[in-house]
């Protein structure tokens, strides 16, 4: 059975192959399916003691924290640090540190600020507000984490004036192929119908935000509006649907299911300019 709403289905093991990695029955699992037999049941490894968690548990990921090759998960109170063996099903060793208090969307693993170590990316609340990344800092021979929420419930808490909430899905994908990895992401309509959440009828917009690095401005997250009615799911996936080289964008959810098709178009310098968002001014 699986609980949480966003399972991942991916190879965690290093063995070339995807297994599904999710919550089922208080334990976070990756399953695997009998390669040469597939009509078999699968085979359930549980890396983790029983815990609280339960049904629709929000905010989970599969990626290299600490640097080691092997892939970890990362939940909302913290990461399960894979062992070197997965020999006789081991338990994985937690490493505690609350990312979103009350579970977000899917997490990330991945070097924002070029240092050459993974930073966590997530959202602060599926239901709520909140976008956020998690700088990677050593500490006594371990790994802490210092948080950059860059979007809240406030205008003024993004550098461009974004603000929305239900952010229950992202996708990391490098949507300008300059290199870095943006985050797409957006609105969850009416999660739960038309009461229930912050601002549960606001526009269901769709954003991706651009990794900038820069000396002079550190990181920014350019925040650039694809549309406003159509929103995300539990999930949403950018991908190349028409193979032109460029990603798209797919979305499912209450209002529908999407696909957004990214085009390009030649501009001069000026205009480039003009078109990018602009700091966002308080009145």
């Amino acid at each position: 059975i699986t609980d949480n709403e966003s399972p991942h289905f991916t190879d965690i093991t290093g063995d070339g192959k995807p297994e599904i990695v999710c919550n089922s029955e208080g334990y976070f699992i990756y399953a695997e399916p009998n390669w040469h037999n597939p009509d078999q049941p699968w085979t359930v490894h549980r890396v983790t003691p029983k815990g609280a968690w339960q049904r629709f548990t929000h905010g989970m990921g599969v990626g290299d924290v600490n640097g080691d090759g092997r892939r970890d998960i990362m939940e909302k109170n913290g990461w399960w640090e894979q062992p070197a063996s997965l020999e006789d099903d081991p338990k994985w060793t937690f490493h505690p540190f609350q990312f979103s208090p009350g579970g977000g969307a899917q997490m990330y693993a991945y070097d924002v600020d070029g240092d050459n170590d993974n930073d966590v990316i997530t959202t602060l609340a599926a239901h709520g507000y909140g976008l956020c990344w998690y700088e990677n800092q050593p500490k006594d021979g371990g790994i802490t984490f210092v948080a950059h929420t860059f979007m809240n419930a406030k205008p003024e808490e993004n550098q461009y004036g974004v603000k929305f909430s239900q952010l229950h899905a992202i996708d990391l994908v490098d949507m300008n192929r300059d290199g870095l990895l943006d985050i797409v992401t957006g609105k969850r309509f009416w999660a739960h119908g038309p009461s229930g959440d912050a601002e549960p009828s606001a526009p269901a917009v769709l954003y991706w935000f651009e990794l900038r690095r820069s000396k002079k401005n550190g990181i920014d997250w350019v925040p650039h509006f694809v549309d406003d009615d159509s929103g995300i799911g539990t999930q949403v996936m950018a991908t190349d649907m028409n193979q032109d080289g460029w990603p798209d964008i797919v979305v499912g959810n209450k209002k529908g299911a999407f696909v957004h098709i990214q085009s390009t178009e030649k501009v001069s310098r000026k205009e480039w300019r003009q078109a990018q968002p602009k700091p966002h001014k308080a009145d």
